[in-house]
């Protein structure tokens, strides 16, 4: 510093000491080393902002191949008109990069642009969202050698990552928070707790010396389901989980889901039990599904099984006695339990969809279904036939990974409970969920749900119905997937429901009722 203040002091013949100290203190300021001054948050109720915003997501940039002719003007007058005020933009970023170059954006920022204005004058708040974000996205495809790296472990990845989130920080420095939030990466899978928020905290470190008012969302771990503890206390961050459970209603026959079309039909209420039964491979979580009750000779019991990996043995046990085993061998021969044959890095995963079928030799008050040799089987459903009136159909409805099988009790009745004798319900997750977020004071909102036009109107309805309900008594806001489309309130293709002209498209107006339904 020195050394560079003598040309200075040449120039500053004439001035008095006063404006000499002046330029001195300026040149010093120049000069010093880039110290970011620590960000100054402005108080944000970031629950009352879950509470009030509610709406959709808009797939105009969701996919560079299939699913990027921007935003309309139209959507978010939709929104209005609706009563909703909220609009979550999924993004792929090959949609608004140059072709191969991920640091280099595209003439497509500009129909980002149109949105984030077209929020703003529908009084419509806009949350940006990375659906594939440099490095990651939960749905797989084929993308060039410099892009195909790891967001959680590669370093270009990061970097580009935190540029990205830096550039729309920039871009929208002057837009305010009650107009737009970001959310940085959705549905984080296959990342530890550690890993994910230190990423993370990269891109919201680097948004926050922009605009340390800008609320920020981060999607749950295990793709959007669990909140995640290290985020805690952090200014301006709310916790977003998606709602898709139990999946196998939601995403009932989806042509992006392999095996889903072998899924039984969705009922609901389901209950929330685990469809996995894991074998001796998967040792942490082995464990049989036990029901409890009153089973006498002659019960049939049928299993209809929905997939198994590389190997796997089914057993029914009656108190101690096996009364059925079942031995599953995957490959690439269809034979007697296959129909549909799925190679995978781990091996063979063949879906069945076939009912297996053993009768009680006599009675017993402990039935127990296991996986007593291999990997894991999932299973679609258990009937079990008392009588010829007499039936029980049980769907199980957690497909989270990982879940262990518990005891559950049969009553006359036929309804299942667990051993207290409390109903088995099939959002206990999302209870839990919300449980947690209230006990640790934990911002959360909601940024996906929904139903695949598969699954029966009435089903659906019914399923939605409650979700909502859920969310409103945890005072708790949401954006559907989607607005317009398959899972959506618009032109989504149903076969059984009336629908009502609209601006030119067709209305869900039942379903749309249910997603309006106002807070108690």
């Amino acid at each position: 510093m020195k050394g560079r203040s003598l040309p200075l002091l040449q120039f500053a013949k004439g001035f008095n000491a006063m404006m000499l100290s002046c330029v001195l203190l300026l040149f010093a300021a120049g000069c010093s080393e880039d110290k970011e001054a620590p960000p100054v948050f402005k108080p944000i109720d970031l629950n009352l902002f879950s509470q009030t915003h509610k709406g959709f997501n808009l797939l105009g940039k969701f996919d560079a191949g299939w699913s990027n002719t921007g935003f309309s003007e139209k959507e978010f007058e939709i929104i209005k008109d609706l009563g909703f005020n909220f609009a979550r933009l999924p993004l792929d970023y090959r949609t608004y990069t140059k072709a191969g170059n991920w640091n280099e954006f595209s003439e497509g920022c500009s129909e980002i642009d149109d949105a984030v204005e077209w929020g703003r004058k529908y009084g419509v708040h806009v949350c940006i969202c990375l659906h594939r974000a440099p490095g990651y996205c939960v749905n797989k495809t084929i993308l060039p050698a410099n892009q195909d790296l790891d967001l959680w472990t590669d370093p270009v990845a990061r970097a580009a990552f935190v540029k990205h989130w830096e550039f729309f920080a920039e871009r929208y420095r002057n837009v305010p928070w009650t107009d737009l939030s970001f959310n940085l990466v959705n549905e984080p899978g296959d990342v530890d707790e550690s890993t994910y928020f230190s990423v993370m905290k990269m891109a919201i470190d680097r948004i926050r010396q922009i605009n340390p008012d800008r609320i920020i969302f981060v999607d749950g771990l295990n793709i959007g389901r669990d909140l995640v503890p290290s985020f805690r206390g952090m200014k301006n961050i709310i916790q977003a989980i998606h709602v898709y459970d139990p999946v196998t209603l939601t995403h009932y026959r989806a042509d992006w889901i392999p095996g889903s079309d072998s899924w039984p039909l969705p009922v609901w209420p389901m209950t929330d039990i685990s469809w996995y039964l894991y074998g001796p491979v998967k040792p942490e979580y082995s464990s049989s599904l036990i029901f409890e009750g009153n089973f006498p000779g002659g019960t049939e019991i049928t299993v209809n099984v929905h997939q198994v990996s590389v190997r796997s043995t089914l057993q029914i046990r009656l108190d101690e006695n096996e009364v059925y085993k079942k031995v599953f061998i995957c490959g690439p021969d269809p034979g007697d339990d296959w129909t549909r044959i799925i190679e995978t890095q781990w091996g063979y995963q063949n879906i069945s969809g076939k009912d297996y079928t053993a009768v009680l030799p006599s009675g017993g008050t402990r039935l127990a279904f296991s996986n007593t040799d291999g990997d894991w089987l999932t299973v679609n459903k258990i009937t079990i036939r008392f009588g010829a009136t007499d039936s029980i159909v049980i769907i199980p409805a957690n497909t989270t990974w990982g879940a262990r099988q518990n005891t559950y009790r049969i009553t006359t009745e036929r309804k299942i409970t667990d051993t207290g004798g409390n109903p088995v319900v099939a959002l206990s997750s999302l209870n839990n969920a919300l449980k947690m977020a209230g006990e640790e004071n934990i911002p959360v909102m909601v940024q996906e749900f929904g139903v695949f036009n598969k699954t029966p109107h009435s089903v659906a309805l019914a399923y939605l119905s409650d979700v909502v309900s859920i969310l409103n008594r945890n005072k708790t806001g949401y954006a559907m997937w989607n607005l317009i489309g398959t899972m959506g309130i618009i032109n989504s293709g149903r076969f059984d429901c009336s629908y009502e002209e609209y601006r030119g498209m067709l209305l869900d107006r039942e379903m749309t009722t249910v997603i309006q339904k106002p807070d108690r």
